[in-house]
C-alpha cells in the first residue's frame, strides 16, 4: 500500500508542477514540459495501481519513468537557476523536495525489482480485493482524464 502511494503521490506532485509551470509561465518558457509529463502521467496512471496486484512489476514499470523524473528534475532546476528569476528560493526549494520524492522512490523500486525473495505475481497483501479495485480506478479516471483534455 506504501508503494501505491508512493509512485502515485510522486507522479502526481511532477504532474502538478509541470502543469503549474505551464500555466503560470506559458509553453515556451517551460523546460522540457513533454519529457517530464511522460514520465510523470504512466507513473501515477499505470505503475501505481500495478503495484497493486504485482509488487515487482509495479516497480519495473516504474523505474523508467523515476530515471526521467530524477533527470528533468535536475535539467529543469539547473535552466531555472541559470535565467535568475525572482521566484529562484522557492523554485528550488520545491524542486529539492520533489527531487528527493523522485530519488527516494526510484531507490524503492530498485529494491523491489531487485529482491530476489520476493515472486513476480506477490501484490500487496494487505487491503482486500474490492478495496484494490477501489484504489485502481482512481489513477486510472485521472489518467484517462488527462489523456482526453490536454
Amino acid at each position: 500500500m506504501t508503494r501505491y502511494l508512493l509512485l502515485f503521490l510522486t507522479g502526481f506532485a511532477h504532474a502538478l508542477l509541470i502543469l503549474l509551470y505551464t500555466d503560470l509561465a506559458g509553453d515556451e518558457a517551460l523546460f522540457d514540459r513533454k519529457m517530464g509529463l511522460m514520465a510523470a502521467v504512466p507513473l501515477f496512471a499505470f505503475a501505481s495501481w500495478l503495484t497493486l496486484f504485482s509488487m515487482r512489476l509495479g516497480a519495473l514499470v516504474s523505474l523508467p519513468c523515476l530515471l526521467l523524473l530524477v533527470y528533468w528534475n535536475l535539467r529543469t532546476a539547473e535552466r531555472i537557476i541559470a535565467e535568475s528569476s525572482s521566484f529562484d528560493t522557492v523554485i528550488a526549494i520545491t524542486h529539492l523536495a520533489v527531487g528527493l520524492i523522485a530519488l527516494v522512490t526510484l531507490l524503492t523500486s530498485l529494491r523491489y525489482v531487485f529482491k530476489t525473495k520476493l515472486p513476480w505475481g506477490a501484490g500487496t497483501p494487505s487491503p482486500g480485493l474490492v478495496l484494490k479495485l477501489l484504489l485502481t480506478a482512481i489513477p486510472i479516471t485521472l489518467g484517462t482524464a488527462y489523456l482526453l483534455y490536454a
